[in-house]
């Protein structure tokens, strides 16, 4: 039993983020997307600028068995969390950041697992059509003459 969240279901979500963030927002909004897995919930959150050029990618995942939880109940668990570390983050300036390996965060009696990573897509592409492009060596350039 693995399925994603419905398209519908993403967009509410990211909609009420928008709308309970909208004071720290500066041209950013939030996707939403999420799946079901047989033993877990994994909620992915973005926070995007409109240039394209950071985006924080979140992920906070709750485990129905361990958490006693059905599915419901684990959606709403990982929402929580991810509305209660967004209050933390705009709060403290955006200094505070998940890490990039998922770590647990005790809620109550139970445990949601969470992990972010900060990117720019627009730096990330110029990057990649360079490395597509290759940049020729001069013909006197002493790497030629490395043995390999």
């Amino acid at each position: 039993m693995s399925f994603r969240f419905s398209i519908e279901e993403s967009a509410v979500i990211a909609q009420a983020l928008d709308a309970r963030f909208a004071e720290h927002l500066q041209a950013e909004h939030f996707e939403v997307t999420g799946r079901v897995e047989a033993t877990f919930i994994e909620l992915n959150v973005v926070l995007a600028n409109r240039q394209g050029t950071v985006r924080y990618a979140m992920d906070f995942r709750a485990a129905l068995l361990e958490n006693l939880l059905d599915e419901a109940g684990a959606r709403a668990l990982a929402l929580d969390f991810a509305e209660y570390y967004l209050d933390q983050y705009f709060g403290g300036g955006r200094d505070l950041l998940l890490p990039l390996d998922f770590q647990p965060y005790e809620v109550e009696d139970k445990v949601v697992f969470a992990r972010g990573d900060i990117t720019n897509p627009a730096l990330d592409a110029v990057a990649e059509a360079i490395l597509d492009a290759g940049v020729p060596l001069a013909p006197d350039d002493p790497r030629h003459q490395m043995k390999k």
